[in-house]
């Protein structure tokens, strides 16, 4: 790289110690590259530890061994399905193939529990192909990738550190970054490719109101700062953007804990009540709708009702869900009467709901059955809200931005939140396990597409 008014010099800085950044961070280092992490929080891994953070990954050697015939092409057709076709077949056919050497690279590099999900019958994948990353899920994750990141020789993590705006040269190459400390004073330049791996923009009310308007009445609870720091620097350095106003919303935010219960609760039977015990909508209905008449109950809350038979399936579909999500937000009641005592329900409500739930029928047009539900019956306090952007800065199948030509930034990629990755226009269409795939796969390939730049520099004999 030229030589120019830096503080440091080194081959990539990532902007944002999410989990992606933290994998870009130690692909590039393991192959020699000096690389920089600044973070302006002081916590490492985004909002990964709030979450499952389950990947997609078609064709990977636990499938193999579970007899389960799977490959990339097969994964990418299934993500421009449920899109509609709005994601770009290059980009979808690239993350794809990442899917199988990243949940390797995590098992053998970083040494994370990786388990395959056999029974999680996810809705839009034809195959059991979502992998766990260990007992705590997200958590698992980014203490994994934080302690890899951490005791490289080769990786300078720096958290408390914001970064104010690219450096870019007369040709609008980025040849750096500024940041400066939140309490210290004076910035630096570090001179390097950069990738921005900060959170999305759904943090960011004005944001969202200018790029989605139907999802601003909820309210941002993601588990990560999400004030679309990477959207604004991609921006000013001239990237181009893409579907922004797709997002992810949840009716099903537990509340309080701020986790989404991973399990196909719903799908299982569960139901949704309110304050007074009754069923107020069709709970397989569109997340937006559903998160906005959910808000619209006595205290903006519901109730996920569901019992034991739907416990034990969820719980051997998702390890997660078992270990973390059902101990730290459900409640547990032998009867309805003690359910209904510990969240102050209306007990006879609730009484009369359930004993609905076994005649047939639905009067809000439920197709896929509810209950009936057995003792002990469990409930978890849920609240609608947004929950991630989905859209962001484009990028081509290399992680590299790109302008509003369609040509790449030279030395500028992005990655997790701040890029647009595989979900479609709008609140739907989002495969489970395809946000992290993305996330990780862009890193992967960011990284690897560093690596290959400064071994040519390297090689390159001097004139």
């Amino acid at each position: 790289m030229p030589r120019g008014p830096w503080h440091e010099e080194v081959d990539l800085v990532v902007v944002g110690a999410s989990v992606g950044g933290l994998a870009a961070a130690v692909v590039a280092a393991d192959r020699g590259c000096r690389t920089i992490v600044v973070e302006r929080t002081k916590e490492l891994g985004g909002g990964a530890a709030s979450e499952a953070e389950m990947i997609a990954a078609a064709g990977s050697r636990w499938q193999r061994a579970a007899g389960i015939e799977d490959g990339p092409e097969r994964l990418a057709a299934e993500v421009l399905a449920a899109t509609h076709q709005q994601v770009e077949p290059e980009l979808a056919a690239a993350l794809a193939a990442q899917g199988a050497p990243v949940v390797a690279w995590l098992a053998d590099r970083c040494g994370a529990h990786v388990e395959l999900f056999r029974e999680h019958g996810a809705a839009g994948h034809s195959v059991a192909r979502l992998h766990g990353p260990g007992e705590r899920g997200g958590a698992s994750l980014s203490a994994d990738l934080a302690r890899a990141a951490s005791r490289h020789s080769h990786v300078s993590v720096r958290t408390g550190t914001l970064a104010e705006r690219l450096v870019r040269d007369d040709s609008g190459a980025v040849r750096g970054v500024s940041v400066r400390g939140e309490r210290r004073g004076a910035g630096q330049a570090l001179g390097a490719r950069v990738l921005l791996a900060c959170g999305g923009f759904a943090g960011d009310d004005a944001l969202v109101a200018e790029h989605c308007p139907a999802v601003a009445p909820l309210p941002f609870q993601g588990g990560a700062r999400a004030t679309g720091d990477g959207l604004r620097l991609g921006r000013e350095a001239g990237g181009a953007t893409r579907r922004l106003a797709s997002f992810l919303v949840t009716p099903l935010l537990a509340t309080p804990g701020h986790f989404v219960p991973s399990a196909p609760l719903v799908d299982l039977g569960a139901v949704l009540v309110n304050q007074a015990g009754r069923r107020f909508a069709d709970e397989t209905a569109e997340s937006l709708p559903l998160a906005t008449i959910v808000r619209a109950q006595p205290g903006r809350v519901a109730y996920l009702l569901f019992g034991e038979p739907t416990a034990a399936a969820a719980r051997a579909a998702d390890p997660f869900f078992a270990r973390v999500v059902l101990p730290r937000t459900g409640r547990r009641g032998a009867t309805l009467e003690d359910l209904a005592k510990q969240f102050e329900l209306d007990a006879e409500g609730l009484r009369l709901t359930v004993e609905s739930l076994a005649s047939g029928g639905d009067p809000f047009g439920r197709k896929r059955p509810a209950g009936p539900l057995e003792p002990p019956f469990h409930a978890i306090r849920v609240t609608g809200a947004r929950w991630r952007s989905l859209g962001g800065l484009a990028v081509d199948p290399t992680a590299r931005v790109l302008d509003a030509q369609g040509q790449p930034i030279p030395g500028l990629y992005a990655a997790g939140g701040a890029a647009a990755g595989l979900g479609g226009e709008g609140t739907e269409g989002l495969l489970a396990g395809v946000e992290t795939l993305a996330a990780l796969g862009l890193a992967r390939l960011a990284a690897l597409d560093v690596i290959a730049q400064v071994t040519a520099t390297e090689d390159t004999p001097p004139e």
